[in-house]
């Protein structure tokens, strides 16, 4: 081998480090950036505490802001985002069950659904609380 064919493939060893060099430089700078955890699993973690106390199965019903409207896509995608966290139960989007999940974003009291005819089972925070419906039943 000549000199010169020698220095090309050193050349080529080179360039070929360098470009993996900066490869794994991108990587680490992916894995870095990246967020700890997603909206899903940040959502879904509200609902965990509240599987310990329902059924492994039934129906429950979901409530969310008074002000909300049910077409906004916000209300209905955090619907859904409750089903997927609670399931296999049945969340249906009303408060007409036995059992009420609520999903509030403004502070709403207790006595305010007191007055509604709910109590309070447990407050979980975060405007996550189970609410039995006194109503239910009866006609």
């Amino acid at each position: 081998m000549t000199p010169r064919s020698v220095a090309a493939v050193l050349l080529v060893a080179f360039v070929s480090f360098l470009s993996i060099g900066k490869f794994f430089q991108q990587i680490s700078d992916f894995f870095v950036k990246r967020p700890p955890v997603d909206g899903v699993t940040q959502f879904t973690a509200r609902y965990q505490p509240v599987r310990s106390l329902l059924p492994d199965k039934g129906v429950i019903g979901y409530m969310t802001d008074p002000a909300a409207a049910a077409d906004e896509v916000n209300a209905t995608a955090e619907f859904y985002l409750a089903q997927y966290a609670l399931a296999p139960i049945v969340v249906v989007n009303s408060p007409n069950q036995r059992y009420v999940v609520t999903n509030f974003h403004v502070m709403v009291t207790t006595g305010a659904m007191a007055d509604q005819g709910y109590k309070l089972v447990r407050e979980f925070g975060n405007g996550v609380a189970v609410f039995e419906n006194q109503k239910w039943g009866q006609k």
